[in-house]
Formats: C-alpha cells, structure tokens, sequence
C-alpha cells in the first residue's frame, strides 16, 4: 500500500507540524517555544496559557499562505467558474483548480450525471464539509494498522511531498520514528530527469520517501515525481539511486 502526507499518529503529526512551521520561518522562535509548552497527547483535555497564546500566534502568521504547499500563490479570482484557465494543465498548476472543482461538481446536470445527490440534499458538496461536527470514532493514530499490514508481508510505501506544511515531512518522520524500524537502505537522494526528484529511506517492508517542491496533493504539483514512486511502488523496484554530483 501507498500512502501520502497522511496523518499517521495524531500525537508526531502536531508537532512535527509545529516544528516545520518554525524550521521553515513561518513563525517566531518566541511562538514556538510556546508551542513546546503545548501538550501534543490525544488524551489532553486543556492546554497552558502560553500554549493557547502560541496556537492564536500561528493562526495569525499562517493565515495568507497556501498551507497545503507553503510556496504556492493564492487564487485570487474573483469569479467562482467551473471552467479552468485555458493555461492550466497537469503540468501548469493553477491555484484557483479547486474552486473549479467546487463549482463543477455542483452544477446539476453533473450530478445527475454521476447519479449524486439524488436526495437532493440542502447542502453543497465540498471537499471538506464541516456538516458532520461530532464525528468521534476516527483513531488517534493508525501504526497499529501499518504495523500488522507489515507483519503480513504487505509492502508499504509513505511518501511527503516537502514543501506541505499541513501534514509535513516533519511529521510523518516523527510518526514512523514511534515503530522502531530498522533500517536497511540508509537516507538519500532518488532522482528523475537528471534531478533529485526526492529523499528516500527504506526499512523492512517500509520505504519512506519525500517529493521535492510537492506540496499536499503530490501529483498536483510534481506528478512526473509522483508518476515515478507509483511505477517503482507497481514494479517492486526501489526508488532510482544515481550520483550525478560529476556531471
């Protein structure tokens, strides 16, 4: 199996969220050593006052950025279409796509199409609807999961693209870290084209790989990058390992 920028353990995933926001100069090395403070633990059930005033801090110094690829530009139109710009293609990202998708989707004649929204519901569709606010039975962490799909001999491949902030590399490093793997092919660079596409790890039965300049959709940003882990997940192969520093 593969997954990417996934949340794994929500405990690793928070502060490694927090320290990529501080490694990265998104926030003030005062906010966060408030954030140190904080209590990450799925079992807290209230935080300090310098933690609460770091949080409000980050709030407000992340607020005008794209934190899903924390170097992308904003959508700045005005008008909601269900129609793309003519530039926009899967290698020309365009920062308004999901204001596309919302609109397409929406539109009637498409949902008839998929037979959606056959209740005719009050509500639109979105991508991440807050209609359901008491959903209580999603696990505090899934390692127990990858750890028995790794038991069974099932491969699983985590990827990151490195430059999304919502579930970063910081995190998910943190979070595989918790299961004590041992290593079998150290930390380095894979490449596509001549260029590093990535890092890469590899554990028993678990490789770990980041996708440089991808943001949280990986193949929205870098999909030749993206294309290239799926085919070496598909083929069985490891990640391309090639020194061209002398070129």
């Amino acid at each position: 199996m593969q997954i990417g920028n996934a949340v794994i353990n929500d405990e690793t995933d928070s502060r490694g969220m927090y320290e990529y926001f501080s490694s990265h100069a998104l926030i003030s090395d005062e906010t966060w050593k408030g954030i140190q403070s904080c209590d990450f633990s799925p079992n807290a059930t209230s935080q300090s006052d310098q933690c609460e005033t770091a949080h409000s801090q980050v709030r407000i110094d992340i607020a005008d950025i794209d934190i899903y690829n924390i170097y992308a530009p904003l959508c700045h139109s005005p008008n909601l279409t269900a129609l793309p710009n003519k530039e926009a293609s899967v290698l020309n990202f365009d920062p308004c796509s999901d204001y596309y998708v919302y609109a397409y989707l929406n539109t009637p004649e498409v949902q008839e199409a998929l037979h959606a929204n056959v209740t005719k519901l009050s509500y639109d569709w979105e991508p991440c609807s807050d209609v359901i606010q008491t959903w209580e039975d999603s696990p505090s962490t899934i390692i127990p999961l990858l750890q028995e799909f790794m038991e069974n001999g099932i491969r699983v491949w985590v990827f990151s693209g490195d430059v999304d902030g919502r579930v970063p590399v910081t995190g998910t490093k943190y979070s595989i870290n918790t299961m004590k793997l041992s290593v079998k092919t150290a930390w380095h660079a894979w490449y596509l084209d001549e260029e590093v596409g990535g890092y890469t790890q590899v554990y028993n039965n678990l490789t770990f790989a980041t996708v440089r300049g991808a943001g949280h959709e990986v193949p929205s940003y870098k999909p030749a990058r993206a294309l290239s882990l799926i085919k070496h997940f598909l083929s069985g192969t490891p990640l391309p390992f090639v020194n061209i520093t002398n070129h």
